[in-house]
């Protein structure tokens, strides 16, 4: 079987839990006779792109290079990409494997998965397993992070499509399936349970006794591994006069995000006063040879964790031989039997982890030893590489035998529409709407690039809006006598009704609407028929944009879903292939759109219907930048006004997905200034920064008295006085001043208080706190 294995973590450069699942599953299928490949990204670009690490190939590529992503998409969007990219090159080499394996972590496989259900030919026919080891929705709520913050919420929805657009999805615990039950939907999916697997030299040895009267603490020092409710209960008892020390090994680096500091950090400050009396220490990361020999040393191992799948810290422990207290939150609670193999707590009982780490203390040496024994003993039966190989394999040979073809496209969340009959094979016309009004310099090269299409069977439907220039009339009458196009003249009623009439009039099966002054590529309405043909729950395709005329950006597209496509607009609507019945029956325009974005609403309005797309990640539409068009004519107020008639109109719809549109909106500011999910917003809150100046504009009083251009005033560096601050970017302020100014039209204000401050500023002057 030629098995290839999708990670982010990979020895020797990671040491974590999926770092030493990916390193176990692979010696454990390499030992088993199977040709295993391992695709790992990696940012030196001194890496070597293939090497061998005992049996297992190793394709290293760089995210950074795939241009046509690393610009328009955050990092995690991009290295999801850049999979994609790499496997399909692989495949196009060297040939197809049998199965891919992928971490759900990071969405790493959304991409992959995409093209998959998108019926790329180079995927056809391979299985896609998902394990899911991490998943950020779930963990960043434990870990007190930010969870609706961009791009923490779409790395969650890329997560979620994973998962759900898998082939079959594994997980080394029960626990985790779970616990996330409520956070996607799950009912549908079978998730089987294979255990990590583990094999240590350690297993072989015989317990040792422990040397020292201590607490271990091993893992990633989190919230989510449950380090401060240890310290707490820990803390507690030393207050009681108990003197068995914690030692905490580990590491994580881990911003804390409701106090900015680093977690550890937080941890020492907190209780610095038994790190001072010797009770508590922290002793960092250490190397892997080294672990155990730091486990041989404790009395017992706490595994804590206040949610968790099935970490390999408890693994290694037992299979160190050591004692455990492991919290019931986690697949530990499914290795570790109470009393026998370990022992267990629950964080929900106030006394549970006192009575539990008392138990414990109690133990005989005999006990201590007979327990170290049989957790070993464990490890060996249940956990060992031959016996999750069995247990992996039975997941595995079904999966390739069957190789099922699924006829709908894997949504994140189900919208209770019926799947839709297959179409009759003669009824696959395509109409091409043309919205036309004054934009004659540009119409051939629009229809142009239409008849370039490789999809032929197309009618193109041109909706004279009214046109009023001599040249545009003139353009439009070179094509009067095309039997291929169809002209339909009607009064200036604006854009919506124009695309209504068009859609009214259209004879095709499908439908697409183009603005005539944008293109299309070649291959667009070939695959988007093709996919609408093919999927029975799909009711529109889209693909990215590529800007043209006055930019060059890319803009990529997402497959819309709420509750995040209420607030925001993930695709190209103007040039969307819909089924025509489906875009009559719910995406017919709101003329009351008069300034624009009334393709959104049109999308809104099927997605509120349970109508719902995908979006090809493929540059196949071409938006032209011009300093004329309605958009650049858009406004903030002109946004608000369009988006409360959207809002209105579907109350129900936003009120369903009420609660979520909130934490989004308070996580990530207002949604009109949002262009792409996969980058953090650089939301501020104006408010606050009104206050920052106005602070500012207190304490440099006498700044505010210099004058001149220059930026340079009278005042020395002594003069600024203690805690001086300094913009180190004057730029930065006058980028600040500009966005106040465009948003809340305060300018004469702005530079009646602040403008000595921003020249001062721009000269990098320095300023009390």
């Amino acid at each position: 079987m030629r098995y290839w294995l999708l990670t982010t973590e990979f020895p020797p450069f990671y040491g974590g839990g999926i770092s030493t699942y990916c390193d176990q599953t692979c010696r454990m299928l390499s030992e088993a006779g199977h040709d295993v490949t391992v695709f790992l990204p990696c940012f030196d670009k001194s890496f070597s792109p293939s090497s061998n690490q005992g049996k297992v190939r190793i394709i290293r590529f760089n995210p950074s290079e795939f241009s046509e992503a690393s610009s328009s998409l955050g990092f995690e969007a991009n290295l999801s990409f850049a999979f994609a990219e790499a496997v399909i090159g692989e495949i196009e080499k060297h040939g197809k494997p049998d199965l891919i394996e992928s971490q759900e972590y990071q969405g790493i496989a959304y991409f992959l998965l995409q093209k998959k259900h998108l019926d790329y030919t180079p995927l056809e026919g391979v299985s896609i397993l998902i394990t899911i080891h991490a998943p950020s929705f779930l963990y960043l709520e434990f870990n007190q992070a930010p969870l609706y913050k961009h791009p923490a919420f779409w790395t969650g929805e890329m997560e979620r499509f994973c998962i759900r657009a898998a082939d079959a999805v594994i997980s080394p615990s029960a626990f985790l399936p779970e616990s996330i039950k409520d956070l996607m939907e799950l009912d549908d999916i079978k998730v089987q349970v294979v255990p990590n697997p583990y094999d240590s030299p350690s297993l072989a040895l015989s317990v040792p006794a422990f040397e020292h009267r201590e607490v271990l603490f091993f893992g990633k020092i989190t919230p989510q591994k449950g380090c401060l409710e240890l310290i707490t209960c820990m803390s507690e008892l030393w207050n009681e006069g108990l003197t068995v020390p914690l030692k905490m090994i580990g590491g994580g680096n881990y911003f804390f995000h409701p106090f900015q500091m680093d977690f550890t950090d937080y941890l020492k400050k907190k209780f610095k006063k038994y790190i001072n009396e010797g009770l508590l220490s922290f002793e960092g990361q250490i190397k892997p040879q080294e672990i155990h020999e730091k486990l041989a040393k404790a009395q017992v191992v706490v595994i804590p964790s206040i949610v968790d799948n099935l970490p390999y810290t408890v693994l290694e422990s037992m299979a160190a031989g050591k004692v455990l207290l492991a919290s019931i939150q986690g697949g530990q609670s499914e290795v570790i039997q109470h009393g026998e193999t370990g022992f267990l707590f629950d964080h929900h009982k106030e006394e549970s982890f006192r009575e539990s780490l008392n138990e414990i203390l109690a133990l005989s040496p005999e006990q201590h030893l007979a327990i170290g024994v049989r957790a070993k003993q464990r490890i060996r039966d249940d956990y060992s590489l031959s016996a999750t190989y069995k247990r992996k394999m039975a997941v595995i040979e079904p999966l390739l035998a069957e190789k099922k073809i699924r006829k709908d496209f894997p949504l994140i969340r189900k919208t209770g529409v019926p799947p839709i009959p297959a179409f009759d094979p003669g009824k696959e016309l395509l109409s091409v709407v043309i919205p036309y009004y004054n934009m004659g310099r540009f119409l051939p090269e629009t229809i142009q690039s239409i008849r370039s299409s490789e999809y032929k069977n197309i009618e193109i439907v041109l909706v004279n809006d009214g046109s009023t220039e001599p040249e545009s009339i003139t353009a439009l009458a070179a094509y009067a006598k095309d039997p291929s196009i169809r002209i339909i003249h009607k009064k200036n009623a604006g854009l919506a009704l124009a695309r209504n009439t068009g859609a009214l009039e259209a004879k095709g099966e499908f439908i697409a609407f183009l603005d005539p002054d944008d293109t299309v590529a070649p291959p667009y309405y070939k695959h988007a028929v093709r996919i609408l043909k093919a999927k029975t729950n799909i009711s529109f395709a889209g693909a990215w944009c590529r800007y043209f005329g006055a930019s060059d950006n890319v803009w990529p597209n997402f497959s819309p879903e709420p509750p995040y496509a209420l607030l925001h607009n993930t695709m190209s609507t103007g040039a969307l292939v819909f089924k025509t019945k489906h875009f009559l029956d719910a995406g017919l325009n709101d003329a009351r759109m008069i300034y624009g974005m009334e393709d959104y609403e049109s999308l809104v309005g099927m997605l509120a219907k349970g109508y719902r797309g995908v979006a090809f990640p493929e540059t196949w539409f071409n938006y032209r930048i011009r300093k004329d068009s309605m958009a650049q004519a858009f406004t903030t107020d002109k946004k608000l006004y369009l988006y409360k008639i959207i809002a209105y109109k579907y109350p129900d719809f936003y009120g369903k997905h009420a609660a979520k549109l909130f934490l989004i909106l308070n996580s990530n500011g207002p949604s009109i200034n949002i262009d792409n999910p996969t980058f953090e917003e650089s939301f501020v809150d104006p408010a606050l920064l009104w206050k920052r100046i106005s602070q500012l504009e207190k304490a440099n009083k006498a700044l505010l008295n210099q004058t001149g251009d220059t930026g340079t005033n009278n005042l020395s560096d002594e003069d600024a006085g203690p805690g001086e601050w300094e913009f180190a970017n004057g730029s930065k302020l006058q980028e600040i001043k500009a966005w106040y100014h465009k948003e809340y039209e305060i300018l004469p204000l702005w530079y009646k208080r602040f403008g000595h401050l921003i020249k001062i500023a721009m000269g990098k002057r320095k300023f009390r706190k």
